[in-house]
């Protein structure tokens, strides 16, 4: 296993963005890096502050699933948005994106988005996001966009995620700079992000990104279970 490599230190002397993950809030380990975030989001922080954990404790994906993250073997992060009301729905797209494009070009490898908030690499799940945001009004205050990667992990370790999901040095078979794909993820998400503030389109590259487009999938939101076929 790799020397912790995201240290602050480390972080901002390869970071090239102009605002997100130029402040940093390391944990050594962390119950949740998406509720560390909401607690510091609520008391009216910058807009780019990240938190980040090289052990996650009690982390959460979609529908309350849990999310492995021990220590030194992935990523996980969360970074504190404030953006226009039209940018939230874009959120979960802008992630996912910055999630493929990152892997692919620290890695060479070539991962899919699993709509909606999944992304794969040969067809198991290598990262997952969740977004959390709160509004005043019609303005939103915050935005929280977290952002698990199996970088390192040894899927095999935990039975009940071995059949479904991988990571980055699975599917290579070597280890993988968590730094490098950490630094290449906020870079995306931060031109992304610009991009959706100042009209710039890239919904076409996300549709051709669509692990699922064309397939019958099933959706679940609480209670509600939707099926039909992606389409977009």
């Amino acid at each position: 296993m790799m020397e912790n490599d995201l240290l602050p230190a480390n972080i901002l002397s390869r970071l090239k963005t102009s605002f997100v993950g130029r402040d940093v809030l390391y944990f050594p380990s962390v119950p949740s890096t998406m509720d560390a975030a909401k607690d510091v989001a609520r008391r009216g922080c910058r807009e780019g502050i990240i938190v980040v954990a090289d052990e996650q404790t009690a982390g959460k994906g979609r529908l309350g699933r849990s999310w492995v993250t021990p220590a030194g073997s992935s990523i996980a992060v969360s970074i504190i948005l404030r953006p226009e009301l039209h940018q939230l729905s874009a959120l979960t797209m802008i992630a996912s994106l910055a999630v493929v494009r990152s892997i692919e070009q620290v890695t060479g490898l070539h991962p899919a988005i699993k709509w909606p908030n999944d992304v794969l690499v040969n067809g198991k799940k290598v990262c997952g996001i969740l977004i959390a945001s709160e509004l005043m009004g019609d303005k939103v205050d915050w935005a929280v966009v977290g952002i698990g990667i199996n970088v390192n992990l040894e899927t095999s370790r935990f039975p009940e995620i071995a059949a479904t999901a991988t990571s980055l040095s699975a599917e290579l078979g070597r280890e993988v700079s968590r730094l490098d794909v950490l630094c290449a993820l906020l870079v995306e998400l931060e031109q992304l992000y610009l991009a959706s503030r100042q009209g710039r389109p890239f919904y076409q590259e996300w549709r051709r990104r669509l692990e699922t487009l064309g397939k019958q999938v099933r959706v679940t939101s609480g209670d509600v279970v939707e099926e039909g076929i992606a389409e977009s």
